[in-house]
């Protein structure tokens, strides 16, 4: 009798936290609104909470079109490439 797993191969790869940065002061952080109940007031406080008092000078927004669907790669390498930071929010 031979058993095979239907289970696909299970590939990890080693990943490590990203460098925190030294201050948010003067830092464009990207913003993603995972489109969930509640998540753009979170965020937009957690906007005005990151003004007021980390310094942060600017911030660059993207809303998914709805929580299931993945961030598009252009999106991903636009915020990559034109932010410091990035907050991924989620609410319900």
């Amino acid at each position: 009798m031979i058993i095979i797993n239907p289970a696909g191969e299970q590939l990890r790869t080693q990943l490590e936290p990203a460098q925190r940065l030294p201050s948010l002061a003067g830092k464009k952080i990207g913003i993603v609104d995972n489109t969930k109940h509640m998540a753009a007031a979170f965020l937009g406080e957690l906007e005005r909470l990151l003004r007021a008092n980390y310094g942060v000078a600017d911030f660059e927004h993207y809303r998914k079109p709805h929580a299931s669907v993945p961030i598009p790669p252009d999106v991903v390498r636009r915020l990559v490439s034109s932010c410091d930071a990035l907050i991924h929010g989620v609410a319900d």
